[in-house]
């Protein structure tokens, strides 16, 4: 079950093509989508994420806002809160 969940999340996250080689070729945007894919795996209910959306282009941050649109507990510190602000119940700024 745990293989097929990520193989799902290489899949869903761009990466299932890419799975054979060794992360150190992978760019920063790759990398950023492996990162998430392990935060994902096994399905938690409180995640805490610090940038989630850096090194992502629109299709990865399309993808990361999709899967942070299923129900749980998010902290994301983040310099544009823009993108995560419809799904936010409490916003602490820090300056």
């Amino acid at each position: 079950e745990r293989r097929e969940r990520i193989g799902m999340l290489l899949e869903r996250f761009g990466l299932w093509d890419a799975r054979g080689e060794r992360a150190g070729t992978y760019s920063r945007g790759m990398l950023q989508r492996l990162a998430l894919c392990r935060a994902f795996l096994h399905e938690p209910s409180l995640l805490l994420l610090d940038e989630p959306f850096a090194a992502l282009d629109d299709q990865g941050a399309e993808l990361l806002g999709t899967e942070l649109a299923t129900p749980r507990t998010l902290v994301v510190a983040a310099h544009d809160p823009r993108r995560i602000e419809a799904r936010a119940t409490a916003r602490l700024a820090l300056a």
